[in-house]
């Protein structure tokens, strides 16, 4: 199990396009999800975020879109500000209440 769970619903799942860059190195190609994220403000404001994390398992978050939905997460610092992603292998969870925490 893992120690960070990020929860939202499911607003989006696309593949990147493929492309070459002037070296001739190819990127792009893979799958990512979008998450839309309730974060409460310390004044107890609620401010929405997307975020976008790249999947091996686009069709397991397809299956959730617009629902809402668990996920195991990492994160690191990266000019100052965190950055997330998602585990190896991290399918969604299906959640039956959002939380109003």
């Amino acid at each position: 199990m893992s120690m960070l769970q990020m929860t939202g619903q499911v607003a989006n799942v696309l593949e990147t396009p493929e492309g070459t860059n002037r070296d001739g190195d190819k990127y792009g190609g893979y799958h990512q999800v979008q998450i839309l994220c309730q974060q409460v403000l310390a004044n107890g404001e609620k401010r929405m975020e997307l975020f976008t994390l790249r999947t091996e398992n686009p069709e397991e978050f397809r299956k959730h879109q617009g629902k809402h939905i668990s996920v195991p997460v990492g994160v690191f610092a990266r000019s100052g500000s965190l950055n997330f992603y998602m585990e190896k292998g991290g399918l969604p969870k299906a959640l039956n209440t959002v939380s109003q925490a």
